[in-house]
């Protein structure tokens, strides 16, 4: 492996440096996800249920969860006694604060998705910049020399454009599972949200 790198070029370095960031990100990404509560179809229903009875104690329960839609339930029960503008605004506020850490380092891999390749680019042209280099020196002392090594320059040189590709395909992988599930987890806060204000109707909007 190490030969390879040395094969690629100094722009290899940078390389392994993007697919090392991708993965701890993709890493951390999953971890951060995996903890986050659930709220499904029953969850709503129930946290509704109780809101529209009046019921505060369990809702209070039920939002205590990790995900932006809890974090919006928790908003809604604070705010219940107020008028339905009031929690409307409260659940919008935090999903807002929610959405952040939802998206985090997203923009970093989309960074190496972009970069990436043009790396690998440069490191194949300053390679092959090297290898017609070599060619036209040795043909400058000896017009008749074997240059059919010239193949195997040019085959080395791109080993950073392809390792360009993988790092980049790998990053972008990994960002778009990301971010579906930071969609997944808005559109939990979005239902959860309204299930919250078709009880609050329910109850007769905090009045």
């Amino acid at each position: 492996m190490f030969e390879t790198i040395q094969q690629g070029g100094v722009f290899m370095w940078p390389l392994l440096l993007g697919s090392a960031i991708a993965l701890a990100v993709g890493l951390e990404r999953a971890i951060y996800f995996l903890r986050l509560s659930k709220a499904d179809r029953g969850y709503r229903t129930a946290l509704e249920r109780a809101l529209a009875s009046g019921d505060l104690e369990q809702a209070a329960k039920l939002s205590q969860g990790t995900s932006p839609a809890h974090a919006c339930a928790r908003a809604a029960v604070e705010n219940w006694s107020q008028s339905s503008d009031v929690v409307d605004k409260a659940m919008t506020v935090q999903a807002m604060e929610s959405e952040p850490e939802l998206n985090r380092f997203l923009g970093l891999l989309e960074t190496i998705v972009t970069a990436a390749p043009l790396i690998g680019l440069l490191g194949t042209i300053t390679g092959m910049m090297g290898v017609f280099r070599a060619v036209a020196q040795k043909l400058g002392a000896d017009p008749h020399a074997n240059t059919t090594g010239i193949t195997a320059g040019i085959g080395e040189a791109l080993i950073a454009t392809a390792t360009g590709i993988l790092v980049a395909v790998t990053a972008l992988l990994i960002h778009n599972v990301c971010q579906a599930q930071a969609e997944a987890r808005m559109t939990e806060a979005e239902q959860t949200a309204e299930s919250v204000r078709l009880a609050h109707a329910k109850a007769g909007g905090g009045q």
